[in-house]
């Protein structure tokens, strides 16, 4: 059957979804945080008003308390502007992009055992512009694509790479363990987490969704490199 025009279109937005969809959680988290506590403080608050107990000092802290959970609220809100498709195209250093990418990463994979770090906490990361969107979907599919390695890694670090001021590289430390001491067992490595009701992410894939975007991409055992267009 020939390759149809829109082929490689349609397998670049797959991928893009296979890696939203493991970012979700962490998204969802970061919008449903912020209106639990603003929830459970405006009860309070109304209440507190309502019996008269509450000096007018007291209530604009409570105030002020309220509108830091709704800054931060509606900056998880903008950040849905990375997977907005139709949204033109926008560039931000890739430091800011790869510790947007560590942010979304993270809270998944720490209750799996795994930590997603920065090398030298982003000091050392480039501040090259690039294309967001493009990158973080790469950064955050390179993440994924070596947590869902058959043995697990304990640290996913993403730096620069030597001499090229447009790309980074994520690589996997270690092995993650579990502890059998109490049951005289040997340490085993833990099993690679796997998303739940969806294939693992392959280095081929992620590479057709850079060559689609202009960028490069390149892979081997336990590293990915990503060079922005």
């Amino acid at each position: 059957m020939p390759d149809l025009p829109s082929s490689s279109a349609w397998i670049a937005l797959g991928v893009q979804h296979a890696v939203l969809a493991r970012a979700m959680p962490a998204v969802r988290h970061d919008l449903a945080a912020p209106l639990s506590v603003m929830r459970m403080g405006t009860t309070v608050l109304k209440r507190r008003l309502a019996d008269g107990e509450l000096p007018p000092a007291q209530a604009v802290e409570r105030v002020e308390q309220l509108e830091t959970h709704l800054a931060s609220l509606t900056d998880s809100a903008r950040r849905l502007r990375h997977w907005d498709l139709q949204a033109p195209p926008a560039s931000a250093p890739l430091r800011a992009t790869a510790q947007l990418a560590q942010q979304w990463a993270q809270p998944l994979l720490a209750l799996r055992g795994l930590a997603v770090e920065l090398a030298d906490g982003g000091d050392t990361l480039p501040d090259t512009p690039a294309a967001q969107h493009l990158l973080l979907c790469l950064l955050l599919g390179a993440v994924h694509l070596l947590a869902e390695a058959p043995a697990a890694p304990a640290c996913i670090r993403i730096g620069p790479v030597p001499g090229q001021a447009n790309a980074l590289r994520v690589q996997a430390e270690g092995l993650a363990h579990r502890g059998l001491a109490h049951q005289g067992l040997a340490e085993q490595s833990l099993p690679a987490p796997q998303a739940q009701g969806m294939p693992p992410l392959d280095g081929a894939a992620l590479q057709h969704l850079a060559r689609h975007g202009g960028a490069d991409l390149r892979w081997g055992d336990g590293w990915v490199e990503v060079t922005a267009p």
